[in-house]
């Protein structure tokens, strides 16, 4: 386990070097401003250590790196900007459970290839930038996925030729939980900016990232209605907004599974605010007038009693027309009427002389036994 600063990675002669892990140590202090070295750096993890302070522009230079977890509890200042303008090949972004402030800068926009957003537990204020729909990667279904494969030259001991595979992975905060992301974290899409200090209304915008997998705005002071077009996020399939100031009626989102639909969720995805209501939520909408319990119940009996009444309906169409089918052709055709009698005539003489008969036949037994 390592400790004490990182300044000594300016002495390296780094060359071709595309991965650098030096996370769950026991490093402090700031980060040196010479990462201008580093430029074929593709991965970058720092996370879980004691570094601080701001982190140096040098990083700008990092123009290949892909994936960089920077959480550490103690880096601070504003958000920097040139991670949009800069780093173009990130598709994994980690600064959570840090100090940072101000608002998002929407340069994070630029990012194309960004599918991991992760901004977990800092003092970030503002608005959530319009323009986060702009991340292609999240807001294109066609575009494709990167899964983070890293290779780098063996170490002492290693035939010449061989090489280290690594795999970027992540741990993801959702409902308190941590959640971690190995070898499929590369396919994941998300976004978690909970747990800071956001404001606002959710952006209609943000709806067409239709390529969002898992969105947490849990714990902020968010307000406003939820999008009525959320459920054109079609592949969303972790939703937190819990512990926020919205208001308003849960937005029906078509049918499971075509797209979306909130009522899907569980509720406690929506819990801390107060001010929603209709399903999966118990609180009543005002409008409503009648409680959901008693428009059941009212429903169920208008059902049975539709029911009762189409039986007795069609019992009496059957009868009537049977009835008529028979009795209106006696009456209309007199050859039918008289066969018809004929027949009924015929069948009592022959009922009579079976009786007649029978009882002969009965009286001989009842005398031969005697």
């Amino acid at each position: 386990m390592f400790t004490g600063s990182v300044s000594s990675l300016c002495s390296l002669s780094p060359l071709y070097l595309t991965y650098l892990d030096l996370s769950s140590n026991l490093l402090t202090g700031p980060l040196p401003d010479c990462w201008e070295k580093f430029k074929s750096l593709q991965v970058l993890n720092l996370a879980k250590n004691n570094l601080s302070g701001r982190l140096p522009k040098s990083l700008g230079n990092l123009r290949q790196i892909e994936s960089l977890h920077l959480n550490n509890k103690n880096f601070s200042g504003t958000l920097p900007a040139w991670v949009g303008h800069n780093l173009h090949q990130l598709v994994i972004l980690r600064l959570r459970e840090n100090k940072f402030h101000g608002s998002i800068p929407t340069s994070l926009c630029n990012l194309t290839f960004l599918q991991v957003l992760d901004l977990f537990k800092n003092n970030i204020t503002g608005k959530i930038p319009q323009c986060l729909s702009c991340i292609i990667a999240l807001s294109n279904l066609k575009f494709p996925r990167k899964t983070i494969f890293y290779s780098t030259s063996a170490p002492v001991g290693f035939d010449s030729g061989q090489t280290r595979l690594f795999i970027d992975e992540a741990i993801l905060a959702w409902k308190g939980k941590n959640r971690e992301y190995g070898k499929i974290l590369g396919l994941m899409t998300i976004i978690d900016l909970s747990c800071n200090h956001l404001s606002g209304e959710i952006p209609n915008s943000i709806t067409t990232l239709v390529g969002l997998a898992g969105l947490n705005l849990s714990t902020n002071n968010i307000t406003g209605f939820i999008p009525n077009n959320i459920g054109d996020m079609q592949m969303l399939e972790s939703l937190d907004l819990s512990f926020n100031h919205l208001y308003g009626r849960m937005p029906l989102s078509g049918k499971i599974p075509e797209s979306t639909q909130l009522q899907s969720f569980d509720s406690s995805t929506y819990v801390g605010n107060n001010g929603l209501c209709a399903p999966p939520l118990q609180n009543q909408c005002p409008e409503d007038g009648v409680s959901p319990t008693r428009s059941t119940e009212r429903n169920d009996k208008d059902e049975d009693e539709f029911i009762t009444l189409g039986f007795y309906v069609s019992m009496s169409l059957g009868f009537c027309a049977g009835f008529w089918a028979v009795c209106g052709t006696l009456v209309i055709k007199s050859s039918w009427r008289h066969a018809y009698f004929r027949f009924f005539h015929n069948m009592n003489d022959w009922i009579c002389v079976g009786l007649v008969v029978l009882r002969a036949r009965m009286k001989k037994r009842f005398q031969a036994q005697d």
